[in-house]
């Protein structure tokens, strides 16, 4: 489904009030943000194969509903995915928790980033300092290709259909935990991201712990000088804003 003229030309005149008031890639260059400590690590790549980009809670019935993708289309092919990581400290306990997730098209830095829309946002209520983004209820985050979503909701129906059968309990929890033990950096015991396959195909998706858990989060496009869309990312922590926060409660 494609913009319609009219929403398009809205969306023109407010693209300057989508912007992420944050620099995004300091998240994936920087080892400290606003007093917090940050660090990186790749989750593998994933599988877009028509640049068309969903991105959702893979549990419970978003995905599944979700028929709309990202207008803006991204290249094409398997591209890295790197989350940025922020340890949060408190009475001597550390926190480590997934503040940023990166796609990267190119190795070029962006200069500006816009959030991303489906097209069928009411972009005529949009106001400074607000953004539409996406619900997470499970806790967890997905980025998926329009072409290889239907085969993970396919694989999702199939295996709820199974009598007593829980999706995250049943199957999911088990890779987590596998990917927990060869890949222990900064994950609990019970697992903070996967990269799945979805099986039967060969469609890599990165399945992943969203920032706090359950809320509504911004996704946004970072281009280059030219224009071009050179990463996609999704912000689940503003350290910046967090850190403010600390400090108001210092007062």
């Amino acid at each position: 489904m494609h913009p319609t003229e009219e929403w398009l030309k809205v969306w023109e005149s407010k693209r300057s009030i989508t912007l992420s008031p944050n620099d995004l890639d300091k998240y994936f260059t920087e080892k400290e943000i606003g007093g917090i400590t940050v660090d990186q690590i790749s989750l593998g790549e994933v599988s877009l194969p028509s640049g068309k980009i969903f991105v959702n809670d893979p549990l419970g019935e978003y995905l599944a509903l979700d028929n709309t993708p990202y207008f803006l289309e991204t290249a094409k092919g398997n591209f890295p995915v790197t989350a940025s990581i922020v340890t949060y400290e408190d009475d001597g306990e550390k926190e480590d928790l997934i503040a940023c997730v990166k796609v990267a098209f190119t190795n070029e830095i962006a200069v500006r980033y816009e959030e991303a829309m489906k097209g069928i946002e009411l972009i005529d209520e949009l106001k400074e300092n607000e953004y539409f983004g996406f619900s997470i209820e499970s806790g967890l985050a997905t980025i998926v290709d329009e072409e290889a979503k239907p085969h993970f909701t396919k694989f999702i129906e199939e295996f709820e259909a199974k009598s007593d059968s829980n999706l995250y309990d049943d199957y999911f929890r088990k890779l987590f935990k596998e990917n927990a033990k060869n890949n222990p950096t900064y994950q609990s015991e019970e697992g903070e991201w996967i990269n799945w396959t979805i099986p039967n195909t060969a469609f890599k998706v990165p399945i992943f712990q969203a920032g706090f858990g359950e809320g509504v989060y911004p996704s946004y496009f970072g281009y280059n000088e030219q224009g071009d869309i050179v990463a996609f990312y999704i912000q689940l922590i503003d350290a910046e804003l967090e850190d403010e926060e600390e400090d108001d409660e210092m007062l």
